[in-house]
């Protein structure tokens, strides 16, 4: 058994070196790859005159009439209106205009002299 144990302890003893070689040599080799390439970019860099930069070209927008620009403004409107119908709580409107007829009423009621009920 003792020389079973051995030749086994030498043999993982022996490839665990061999293992953490191997990857230390990959780290060192992904590491000068990295820097010849770095080294590489910024060597081109330099032997490369710059690029000039593009010219900036820029739109102005041109209305052809007096209608388009009136038939812009009027589709936004819309468009407000729209969005203000699709985000509306029905609930608060009904709520809002009952609360305004009820002020109402009892407006015409103070001013024909009739008094106000204590209860809604």
């Amino acid at each position: 058994m003792g020389r079973l144990n051995g030749l086994v302890g030498g043999f993982v003893l022996t490839t665990s070196v061999i293992y953490l070689t191997v990857r230390q040599h990959q780290e060192q080799t992904k590491l000068s790859s990295q820097l010849l390439r770095d080294s590489n970019m910024l060597l081109n860099a330099i032997l490369k005159p710059p690029t000039p930069p593009k010219p900036r070209t820029t739109y102005i927008e041109t209305r052809s009439s007096i209608l388009e620009t009136m038939k812009d403004n009027w589709n936004s409107e819309i468009e407000g209106v729209v969005k203000w119908v699709q985000n509306a709580n029905p609930t608060s409107i009904f709520n809002s205009i009952e609360d305004m007829a009820r002020s109402a009423f009892s407006d015409l009621n103070m001013l024909n002299g009739v008094p106000e009920r204590s209860g809604k």
